[in-house]
């Protein structure tokens, strides 16, 4: 059956030869219309184009798969309606190397062809954005070290501006945040001197011509415009019967202040005004028994709200003379100019460094793309050779998501069109009000400049606006309508929800009763006692009562099923639960909606670093790394990987109270009480820090991710996260981590070190990877999910929960306020008095990137609201309801028609304009009413008898307290309780033991799993040693006059054996990381070897203190002897070879005798150093262990099977001769030939 399109999506897919901006309200089937516009260019009898002519822009990955999956089934639609169409055939080919793509995509094809215009490596790589955070640290640090060792004036004058306190590090968050908001436009350095006009005026009178000031001076009319509403509703309430007439003078006066200043043409005749004013006149104290009461308190509440209108209003820009402010301004200029230049400074020392490591991040994939594509000249921007050769091979530029466009993607798309040879041929498709990713830099103006200039009639720039929603029942659609009418204006935001943005119904749905939308408002403070006594938080008291409403929908709500077409039950799976931010929220309605017995999930994009399993595993991958960071070190001893309770962990610590927790550990290792309790501790505490010795052993050798692997394989920490409750999703979890652990080795980082910081980067960063999912896709469960996430997306019953979250005004509150047309805004520092006062220029920005905020939190809220087909429900719990109802009431008297400019800005949460929209309907009245006789039923608190039947547009209001959901909760443990009562009476069942026997079973196999598939080097040398039970080794300790003999093994491990910084086999590491990066040239003097020492600290591959446990004598002596000198000449001619990794294949009975099943290990080690001479290679390998003989027999003896393996994978790698071996003993000082 042919599809029928409405007028306007007929003309969306026929129309051509234009530039054409389709403003698609939800649910109006864009994305079906755009594809019917391809196929049917695609089709066309007269002017047919191939689908490779055709370039389509979307903004994610999977809306580009999904859009060629739907012209490829429409192609083969076709096909089977005309098989032997040729052209047909060829689409159904040719749609594989079609354009149909993502932004960065498009930039990096434009990359590959033309990389040679702009000296691009061919070979260069994406850097993921862990390694871009890690390289960014690095590079800020260096440069700021740079800063502070020359301490310049003009620093100095930055750092006190900038740095709260002593804490400078917040230095580098505001240049880079800088530098991160610049990359954001076409041209970022101009962008950044743009910055810097403002401080450079040269008079008041300039000051106040600039972009920002007129900005500010619009914004305070819009304010006055709202004063002087309020005033005309109180005198018109003076005016009416029994209204307080005796206060109208006083309402003059205010009106005739509120004239003068909308009267003023500048800010300094406003600033005269606020200044010369006298004050506020009195209300007028006459009597009059006929005036109401009520009207009385109303006007002087309206008054009042006047009155604080302009007293903010005064204390925000008109705070000193103008004279004044400039002065602030100008005396800003110094640390303005120096911010802006350590920003261009950190632009070029990144490129710099991204070009060493031969990486771009995606900010260079547009900006190189651009550079192609687009030159300046002349003050004019027009496209290069290469944008006009790209141009000709598209017949038309299709857009998707254009609300979405930032400036850069915006002229990149428009070089390659054909705008430059005066044609139109760009094809652009969105809603602005579902411009939800400003936090990205989408410029949603972009849209609203073509929507306000693009004709509606026929010509070469037409806009066609797609109402119809064929998603949602019309109650759905009222509700949302009537709500934005009242709170989604031209003054918030630019969009007015006028006929021409509201949605109409498209989809037709069966009649059905309880489809009305509405609202549940829990009353927190209605009974306080109980809410306490549940132990639950205002979230999972949230939670319950949209828990309770799904189980009284589900199953008996009746919903469409869209693949019958006809009414059933509603399911868990039908319905969904949408919040504003998932984080510290999700958990919660999970946890209390299993404890209901609802099925749950949430597959979100947060939460993965907090996951205790992935909290747990990176704490322990810290303290392999370094031990002595406590919060790391006490929470994998409490975790099931240590095992210590906290008792346990008391005694640890209370020997030794003074110091860090390490220290602790070594003090009890070394001497604790001797008692039977503490004597097991000591056990395991020494076992404990033996295994995390092994570790870091392992971790010089192993990649990340097959660390990470033995870690969890020797720990079973992977098998215990996956037998926790949701255990299948903490196991992805885990598996997640070890992916990433494999990416990050594709990165220019390596080793331990690095890799925690490469996390801890993106934690900060809050580049989170969401945790697994799983399951729950196709489940019968209700979904949990961010508003953000559900853009796009349709589900039959939606609750928009949390609706009293407060807005996140995070970025207005830092001492840098940025916005992308007005610049930067800052502190004024004054150096004597040494205090911080907010300029001008930075309250305006606070003000204009607040509304922006505001702005895109409405369209936020226009995507929650357009999700449901079929039942919309309104949640939120509130503290002060009757106090917050009161203020909402007063808010929504002033709002007939939209709420005002200054309520709406004011907002606090999604609630303080739902309410207020909702009460300043025709049922306002009939609402508040509900509210109070609901609130006065004291005697039985169940919300069932609590519904209000008052309907305010198409809402129905219920009112809940904590008592009615405890009692309900109570019942239902009940419930439960007798439930397993009856469960324990009856016997097992057939199927139970069927299960007992299966989950009893034993692995046939079991002695093959003891055979590992990869072993280093390293376990070799200790399983051919095992007969002698060899003792932990005390690795270059100072002798001592009786060594330990016998069998005895300390206690203490290697690495814990003093309380120096390091020692033993710790040591040994930072020996081999100094002779890794040691530059032999530089090692005749002991300075010489100090200065590489140093730069090694300074780099970052070690702390000061570790430096200092390296003794440099013996990197003396060891660079003087005859090896050294041979190491030093095969260094001058390029033939040193330091830190090969190597991974070599042997047979298993070659390990062991009794391994003898035909299977293969994989021996994995690095090898130290080798060098060529003459036709052969000198194996060498660095050992700083103590030894009690002179001779270095029992060296050989040790490592002797270690050096063999070397060899044998030496000899593979090279494929040629290792004609010697060698170990340099630093404890003996000498060379041993092997």
């Amino acid at each position: 059956m042919a599809v029928k399109w409405t007028p306007e999506q007929r003309k969306v897919i026929e129309l051509r030869n234009r530039n054409i901006l389709v403003s698609a309200a939800a649910g109006s089937g864009k994305t079906a219309v755009l594809v019917e516009r391809i196929i049917q260019m695609l089709t066309d009898p007269e002017r047919p184009v191939d689908v490779d002519r055709l370039l389509v822009v979307t903004f994610t990955r999977a809306a580009a798969g999904e859009m060629r999956e739907r012209v490829l089934a429409a192609i083969e639609k076709r096909l089977e309606a005309e098989p032997e169409n040729e052209h047909l055939q060829r689409q159904q080919t040719l749609i594989y190397n079609a354009q149909i793509t993502t932004i960065d995509s498009f930039c990096s094809d434009v990359l590959r062809s033309y990389f040679h215009l702009i000296g691009l490596d061919p070979d260069c790589r994406v850097a993921d954005e862990g390694e871009q955070k890690l390289l960014r640290g690095d590079v800020m640090e260096e440069m700021l070290e740079a800063h502070f060792q020359e301490n310049s004036r003009a620093f100095a004058a930055f750092v006190e501006a900038y740095a709260p306190g002593r804490d400078d590090r917040r230095l580098g968050e505001y240049i880079e945040r800088l530098y991160e908001f610049s990359m954001s436009h076409p041209w970022p350095e101009q962008w950044l001197d743009s910055c810097l006009a403002p401080y450079e005026a040269e008079s008041v009178k300039e000051m106040l011509k600039s972009s920002w000031a007129k900005e500010m001076f619009a914004g305070i009319k819009k304010i006055l415009g709202d004063f002087m509403e309020i005033i005309r509703e109180a005198k018109r309430i003076c005016m009416e019967p029994e209204g307080p007439w005796m206060y109208a003078e006083a309402l003059e006066s205010d009106a005739a202040f509120c004239e003068k200043l909308l009267n003023c043409k500048t800010y300094s005749e406003m600033s005269e005004q606020f200044r010369n004013r006298s004050g506020w006149a009195r209300l007028s104290a006459k009597k009059d028994a006929s005036v109401s009461q009520e009207k009385k308190a109303r006007v002087k509440e309206l008054r009042d709200q006047g009155k604080k209108l302009a007293d903010d209003l005064e204390k925000q820009y008109f705070y000193g003379r103008p004279e004044e402010l400039y002065e602030d301004m100008k005396g800003s200029r110094q640390a303005v100019e120096t911010l802006v230049s350590l920003a261009k400074e950190f632009g070029q020392r990144y490129r710099e460094a991204k070009e060493k490591k031969n990486i771009m991040d995606f900010h260079d994939m547009e900006h190189l793309a651009l550079k192609i594509l687009v030159e300046q000249k002349n003050g004019e921007t027009l496209p290069t050779q290469a944008a006009k050769e790209l141009s000709g091979r598209y017949d038309e530029i299709m857009i998707d998501e254009y609300q979405d466009s930032n400036q850069v993607q915006e002229l990149i798309l428009t070089s390659v069109s054909k705008a430059w040879q005066g044609e139109n041929n760009r094809f652009m498709v969105g809603d602005v009000k579902q411009s939800i990713y400003r936090f990205r830099m989408a410029r949603p103006e972009l849209f609203m400049e073509k929507y306000n200039t693009y004709s509606q009639e026929d010509g070469p720039r037409q806009r066609i606006d797609l109402h119809k929603n064929f998603r949602s029942r019309t109650q759905v659609l009222d509700s949302a309508n009537g709500l934005f009418r009242k709170i989604m204006t031209e003054k918030l935001g630019g969009v007015v929800y006028d006929e021409a943005a509201a949605l109409y119904p498209g989809a037709s749905y069966p009649e059905t009763d309880g489809m009305e939308s509405e609202v549940l408002l829990l009353d927190l403070d209605a009974d306080r006692t109980a809410a306490e006594e549940s132990m639950e938080t205002d979230r999972e008291l949230e939670a319950r009562m949209v828990g309770e409403r799904i189980l009284e929908l589900v199953g008996k709500t009746e919903v469409l099923d869209k693949e019958t077409g006809k009414l059933r039950k509603a399911k868990f799976g039908d319905c969904v639960i949408l919040l504003r931010t998932v984080a510290g929220w999700a958990e919660p309605f999970l946890k209390i909606l299993g404890n209901m017995g609802i099925p749950a999930y949430t597959g979100t994009r947060t939460g993965y670093f907090s996951s205790v399993e992935i909290q747990t595993v990176i704490a322990l991958l810290k303290i392999i790394d370094n031990p002595r960071q406590d919060i790391a070190l006490a929470a994998v001893l409490a975790s099931p990987i240590g095992g210590f309770s906290s008792k346990e962990l008391a005694i640890i610590r209370s020997g030794h109270r003074e110091g860090d927790l390490f220290g602790a550990c070594a003090g009890f290792l070394r001497d604790c009480p001797d008692t039977a309790e503490t004597g097991k501790i000591q056990k395991r505490l020494s076992a404990f820090f033996t295994m995390l010795d092994g570790f870091r052993q392992e971790s010089k050798s192993l990649p990340m991710h097959e660390l990470l692997w033995k870690i969890l394989d020797e720990t079973g920490y992977g098998d215990y996260a996956a037998a926790m409750p949701g255990g299948s999703r903490r196991a992805a979890n885990i598996r997640l981590l070890e992916e990433k652990a494999a990416a990050y080795e594709a990165t220019s980082y390596r080793g331990l070190y690095n890799f925690v910081r490469y996390l801890e980067n993106l934690k900060k960063a809050e580049v989170d990877y969401g945790e697994a999912a799983g399951f729950g896709e196709e489940e019968d469960m209700v979904k949990i999910m961010s508003i953000h996430k559900s853009k796009g997306l349709e589900f039959p019953i939606v609750f928009v929960s949390g609706l009293q979250k407060s807005f996140n005004r995070q970025d207005i509150r830092s001492r840098l306020v940025l916005h992308p047309d007005l610049g930067l805004g800052c502190d004024f520092t004054d150096p004597k008095l040494r205090v911080r006062t907010p300029l001008l220029i930075k309250k305006v920005l606070q003000k204009k990137v607040d509304e922006d905020n505001l702005a895109e939190e409405l369209r936020v809220l226009y995507v929650a609201l357009t999700r449901p087909k079929e039942k919309l429900i309104l949640t939120a719990a509130v503290s002060k309801l009757e106090k917050r109802m009161a203020a909402w009431r007063q808010t929504a008297a002033l709002g007939r028609e939209e709420l005002p400019y200054t309520a709406l800005a004011g907002a606090g949460s999604f609630l303080d304009w739902l309410m207020p929209a909702l009460m300043s309907g025709p049922d306002g009245k009939a609402l508040w009413s509900a509210y109070a006789a609901a609130v006065g039923e004291q005697e039985e608190p169940s919300r069932k008898e609590k519904v209000s039947d008052a309907l305010s547009g198409n809402f129905r209001f219920y009112f809940e307290t904590p008592g009615g959901l405890v009692m309900e909760e109570t019942k239902a443990q009940l419930d439960l309780t007798a439930a397993a009562g009856r469960l324990w009476t009856e016997e097992a069942s057939g199927e139970t033991i069927r299960f007992q026997n299966l989950f009893s079973a034993r692995y046939p196999y079991e002695e093959n799993r003891k055979i590992p598939g990869k072993m280093t080097v390293s376990q070799l040398k200790r399983a051919s040693l095992a007969d002698e039970e060899e003792p932990a080794l005390r690795l270059y300790e100072e002798p001592q006059e009786t060594e330990p003999a016998g069998d005895f093994v300390p206690l203490i491990p290697p690495f814990m054996q003093t309380e120096q910084v390091r020692t033993g086999a710790a040591r040994g590491i930072l020996y081999h990381q100094l002779l890794k990066e040691l530059d032999f040239t530089k090692t005749r003097t002991l300075a010489q070897i100090e200065s590489q020492r140093e730069r090694l600290w300074q780099r970052g591959f070690l702390t000061q203190e570790e430096s200092r446990s390296i003794r440099l004598e013996h990197i003396l002596h060891f660079a003087a002897s005859p090896l050294g000198q041979r190491m030093r000449r095969a260094y001058e001619a390029g033939c040193l070879y330091r830190e090969q990794q190597f991974v070599l294949g042997v047979e298993a009975r070659e390990i062991k005798k009794e391994w003898d099943d035909g299977s293969q290990v994989l021996v994995q080690g690095i090898i130290d150093a080798y060098f060529r001479e003459g036709d052969g290679l000198v194996l060498v390998d660095y050992k700083t262990d103590y030894t009690a003989d002179k001779s270095g027999g029992e060296l050989l003896k040790k490592y002797g099977v270690q050096l063999q393996y070397y060899k044998k994978a030496l000899e593979r790698l090279t494929h040629l001769p290792v004609t010697e071996m060698v170990i340099y003993s630093f404890w003996l000082e000498k060379t041993l030939w092997v």
